[in-house]
């Protein structure tokens, strides 16, 4: 009996398993497996091996593992397919794919994340800031119409002054609040007029006068829920425009005129103690 523990015949019978044998070899082996008992056992452990090389082919090759230890899987060489299936190098292999991946994740994340905020902070830093603008009050709603209807010398009020009886019943019934038309002859001033304005949604009074030079001025007022009874006076500027501001019980008032009044304090006290 030929020794079948030898490396040539695991050799021989591994090629003929794998049709790689010439018609003499594979007489000779075929007669050698009738004789041998011994023989009969390794080739059908070599088919065993093969076959379990074969169906997990597949999934190795979804493994990243090299393609050299594949082909001597499906060869059936030394090594056990059962042994290298368990060996930590192709696990190994796999978790530092699984790391260098995780790794280029959080690389690819963190650089991502990073220019997104550069390029966000160059936007902005070369972005003006937004103005912040202020509320509009009522004040600011009866100095535009005091510089359009100032300029209108021929148009300058929608009840001349000779209709006083009609201006104060207008106005009252209008904006609910009851008044008097001061005589500012004093301060050399002419009333010409009245209007009916809209100031912060509100019906307003305003009352027109001219001074000697053809300067114009204006008292208005609205309702107001305020019960601030102080007389307090308010004064603030737009542009060439002087404003004085006070509050009585239930309305609100503003004398209106050129910056460069003198005494406009004086004058809006005294158009206080008349309205």
């Amino acid at each position: 009996m030929q020794n079948t523990k030898s490396p040539s015949i695991e050799a021989r019978l591994s090629a003929y398993l794998d049709g790689e044998v010439d018609e003499t070899e594979r007489r000779a082996i075929d007669q050698l497996l009738a004789t041998d008992a011994e023989a009969r056992r390794l080739l059908e452990h070599l088919k065993q091996g093969s076959a379990f090389g074969a169906s997990g082919f597949e999934a190795f090759l979804h493994d990243p593992v090299p393609l050299s230890l594949a082909r001597r899987i499906r060869q059936g060489t030394d090594i056990n397919p059962k042994l290298d299936r368990v060996v930590g190098a192709p696990r190994k292999q796999r978790r530092k794919l699984w790391r260098g991946a995780l790794a280029a994740s959080c690389g690819m994340l963190l650089i991502g994340g990073s220019t997104g905020y550069l390029i966000g902070r160059t936007i902005d830093d070369n972005t003006p800031p937004t103005p912040v603008v202020k509320a509009r009050t009522w004040l600011d709603d009866v100095t535009d119409a005091h510089r359009v209807y100032s300029r209108q010398p021929r148009h300058l009020v929608e009840v001349t002054a000779e209709n006083d009886e009609e201006i104060r019943n207008w106005l009252t019934a209008s904006t609910g609040v009851s008044f008097a038309i001061p005589d500012l002859a004093q301060s050399k001033l002419t009333f010409q007029g009245a209007r009916l304005l809209v100031a912060a949604g509100k019906p307003t009074a305003q009352l027109l006068f001219k001074d000697e030079d053809g300067e114009v001025y204006a008292i208005c007022f609205q309702r107001s829920p305020t019960t601030d009874d102080s007389g307090r006076m308010t004064e603030s500027m737009r542009d060439d425009l002087a404003l004085i501001a006070w509050n009585e019980p239930g309305a609100t008032y503003v004398v209106v005129g050129p910056s460069a009044t003198a005494n406009f304090k004086d004058l809006a006290d005294a158009i206080a103690d008349v309205m």
